[in-house]
């Protein structure tokens, strides 16, 4: 046989049939021990991972399902708790619209007796003035028609004047027109 040549090195190589026989049996051989005792934990081990991990994928995208459904469910929630708000902010308004409306109507009614007050206070006074005004004139008459008469007037024919009188004002309209 010739010598091989390997990375610059020759080494001599000599195959023996029996060496090759030997070899290919202590193969087999480990083969099947590593087969029984390494390689089917080893499997098992592979196998139990991959039911680990897959376990966790699921279990991670059902929680990712739920976090979308609750997600959901929040901004419905959301929507709801805003269009309650709508709602309620304009009921309020429609609330104080109405009762601006109502002050306004008392305001209205409270000046509508305070005028009706006031003109009441006002004839009152116009009756006094008249009364005051219808002394006064009774008075000067009668003090006018002493001196005109130089003379004491009696009181009936004093009554007699100024009942005359005073119809005729009180027949008088304002402005004193007859």
């Amino acid at each position: 046989m010739e010598p091989a040549t390997f990375f610059g090195l020759t080494l001599p190589l000599e195959i023996h049939d029996k060496q090759i026989i030997i070899q290919i049996i202590g193969f087999i051989i480990l083969f099947v021990v590593l087969r029984k005792f390494l390689w089917k934990p080893i499997l098992s081990l592979m196998e139990q991972r991959e039911k680990e991990v897959k376990g966790i994928y699921d279990t991670a995208e059902e929680i990712r399902k739920k976090q979308e459904d609750l997600k959901a469910d929040y901004e419905s929630r959301i929507a709801r708790i805003d269009e309650e708000g709508q709602k309620r902010l304009a009921a309020a308004m429609k609330k104080g619209q109405e009762m601006g409306a109502e002050i306004i109507e008392e305001s209205r009614k409270e000046a509508a007796k305070e005028r009706e007050k006031a003109m009441n206070t006002i004839r009152e006074e116009v009756k006094k003035a008249r009364v005051e005004l219808r002394d006064f004139t009774v008075r000067m008459a009668y003090e006018m028609a002493e001196k005109v008469l130089h003379r004491e007037v009696t009181r009936s024919a004093h009554d007699d004047l100024v009942n005359k009188f005073v119809d005729e004002i009180g027949q008088m309209e304002p402005g004193g027109r007859a």
